[in-house]
């Protein structure tokens, strides 16, 4: 039987952003429902490789990532359980010179926000990875209080929280679409019945231009696969510190590394390559190396409506990039050759929601009234989302943000 829920915001969307939202919305005492189609972390949000960064973001992000830092470190004491937080610096490798000069150049922009970034020359490198033996390394970006978290950790902490805090967490519960009147929404119908809010959050990740659509509010986004891997342990000990190096990687407590395809996206073809491919084109330009397509189920897929049919995809679970992965692990082992030999325990893919301008999307649109976005994070988003769930919390409970947001407008690509 449906029935109507009134609640003073709906949250779609069981991720970081979203659970997040719901914790910090809750504790300003507003009534929350939060609404996931899966569940919890079901896909992007525990299925990144766990990389927390400041160093290296669009200066437009910096702000808010520097909240999110603040948060990542006080969420286990504020949270009462482990997301295994750890703060042992970011280090991202340089193999040419031009490279390091971007680098270099990085540091410099960004020490006007306090982020004490610094160049490590190549002795450094050794003495901060002892293992490590990047033949042809030149040097390397380094930031000692970048962190990571474990992603299948992180989401469901905050949303266990969240419910603590009085938060109703609907899941296997899609959102099939966004009730307006008189120009402003008044809630989100469900599979369950109508969900009545004066505001709702859209925290839905690669559904979100799904959602959006019907309200004539345009998201460009392609869905980017990208794969990961979680190895079984290793002997050597790498300061649990995260790397971009010809791939990128971290270790864990258990000494398992997960590795994951960089610097080499996988887009699988459908319906809305073709739709919103333009706008990607300055972007495929630059990546025009980094960047493979495919051809295959997918395509069909999309053909047929399968992916704008909420409930037909609980979580999307697409294959892993195992050629990717492959070529990852032998990168790893240039790097690492002390480590021996590599098995994977575990391989698996999430799609990310992925912008033309590799910015988000954070935006409270004048139509329709009570409506804030939250997606698009094109891969970066699971570092970024405790700071953004608080962006929104603020949004709503004051009705400003003490960042800039205009640079998140969705009204960027009308």
């Amino acid at each position: 039987m449906k029935t109507e829920i009134s609640h003073d915001v709906v949250i779609v969307g069981g991720g970081i952003v979203g659970t997040t939202a719901a914790y910090f919305l809750s504790r300003q005492g507003k009534s929350v429902a939060l609404l996931e189609k899966g569940q919890i972390a079901g896909e992007q949000s525990s299925r990144n490789w766990g990389s927390v960064r400041v160093q290296g973001r669009h200066a437009e992000e910096v702000p808010i990532m520097l909240d999110s830092l603040n948060i990542w470190r006080s969420a286990e004491t504020q949270l009462g359980e482990s997301v295994d937080w750890r703060q042992n610096g970011q280090m991202l490798v340089a193999y040419d010179e031009p490279h390091l000069a971007q680098l270099e150049a990085t540091v410099f922009e960004q020490r006007r926000f306090g982020i004490p970034s610094r160049i490590l020359g190549p002795r450094e490198i050794k003495q901060t990875l002892p293992y490590f033996e990047g033949t042809g390394c030149v040097g390397a970006m380094f930031n000692p209080e970048d962190g990571c978290a474990e992603p299948q950790k992180a989401a469901p902490a905050f949303g266990r929280a969240a419910v603590r805090a009085g938060v109703a967490m609907f899941t296997h519960c899609a959102a099939l679409g966004i009730e307006t009147r008189a120009g402003a929404v008044c809630g989100v119908q469900t599979e369950r019945g109508l969900f009545k809010a004066e505001t709702v959050v859209l925290a839905s990740g690669a559904w979100t231009g799904r959602l959006l659509k019907p309200l004539g509010v345009k998201h460009p986004s392609l869905w980017i696969r990208g794969s990961a891997a979680l190895t079984t342990p290793l002997d050597i000990e790498m300061r649990k510190a995260v790397v971009w190096g010809q791939t990128a990687y971290r270790q864990r407590l258990d000494n398992r590394v997960v590795i994951a395809v960089s610097e080499d996206g996988f887009h699988d073809l459908m319906l809305d390559s073709f739709i919103h491919g333009i706008s990607f084109l300055p972007l495929a330009k630059k990546n025009r190396h980094l960047l493979r397509f495919s051809l295959g189920r997918p395509f069909f897929q999309s053909l047929g409506g399968e992916f704008s049919t909420f409930t037909r995809h609980r979580t999307l679970d697409p294959a892993a990039d195992h050629k990717g992965l492959d070529k990852a692990k032998a990168l790893f082992l240039e790097e690492y050759p002390d480590a021996g030999t590599i098995d994977y325990e575990r391989t698996w893919a999430g799609y990310i929601d992925y912008m033309p301008d590799e910015l988000p999307v954070i935006d409270q649109p004048t139509y329709p009234g009570g409506l804030i976005i939250a997606a698009g994070f094109s891969g970066n988003g699971f570092g970024l989302g405790p700071g953004v769930g608080k962006t929104i919390s603020d949004l709503i409970i004051t009705g400003k943000s003490t960042h800039d947001l205009s640079a998140f407008s969705s009204t960027r690509f009308q």
